[in-house]
């Protein structure tokens, strides 16, 4: 698990203070901006490569390292980001961080 932690830190770092369970579905968008335009650009670019590792086991059907990505991430954030969802995540979370509006 140590390994998980040390490859996913910063989007732990994202799910746990711009994803937890108390920002509704509608407001993420804006909170994915927020991250973009306040964090500094290198953690922002540390959150697409850990969203191309991500990208990785979906597209390797590596459900069993997905399961403990989704286990840390839930651990302070509340939030179940399953196999099945990730894809639109990873979607989601990209197209509005390389989207300068």
């Amino acid at each position: 698990m140590m390994e998980i932690e040390r490859k996913f830190k910063t989007l732990k770092y994202f799910v746990d203070g711009y994803y937890n369970q108390s920002i509704d579905d509608h407001e993420f968008d804006d909170m994915i901006r927020e991250f973009r335009d306040e964090e500094p650009e290198s953690l922002v670019n540390a959150l697409r490569a850990e969203l191309a590792e991500l990208q990785k086991l979906i597209d390797n059907g590596d459900r069993e390292t997905f399961k403990k990505v989704e286990i840390l991430l839930h651990d302070n954030s509340l939030r179940y980001i399953e196999f099945e969802d990730g894809q639109a995540f990873i979607n989601r979370v990209l197209n509005v961080l390389d989207n300068k509006n």
